[in-house]
């Protein structure tokens, strides 16, 4: 009686182990974001990949002299936005998720901003 006992206790206490890393890896699966950051970044990406997009499209309509302009242009507006939107939200919460949500959130609009300009200079050409 004790052995069944002992087997039964086993697979009972298999089966909880099984449901219980079950459960932790379902949840870290969809808690991988609690924070929200994993959105902001995916739309900062989008706006990247646009920006390089609008940029090569400018660049190939422009003379040689001209291209060399617009990417130290490019290089300085670069640089100006990634200290800009540090500073705008380090400010607030420096290295928290906050200042991180807002350092990603500037990164983004600015970047989309920039896509807009560049639309207009390459309308004038």
């Amino acid at each position: 009686m004790l052995t069944i006992l002992n087997k039964t206790m086993k697979k009972t206490l298999l089966a909880l182990f099984l449901v219980f890393c079950c459960t932790q890896l379902s949840f870290s699966q969809t808690s991988e974001d609690a924070t929200g950051e994993t959105g902001l970044y995916r739309e900062y990406e989008k706006a990247d990949k646009e920006l390089n997009v609008v940029y090569n499209k400018l660049k190939k309509k422009l003379s040689k002299a001209d291209q060399t302009a617009l990417t130290n242009a490019q290089k300085d507006w670069i640089n100006f936005r990634d200290s800009n939107c540090k500073f705008k939200s380090y400010a607030e919460d420096e290295d928290g998720v906050i200042a991180n949500k807002m350092n990603i959130d500037c990164l983004t609009q600015a970047t989309i901003s920039r896509t807009k300009e560049l639309k207009e200079l390459i309308e004038g050409f």
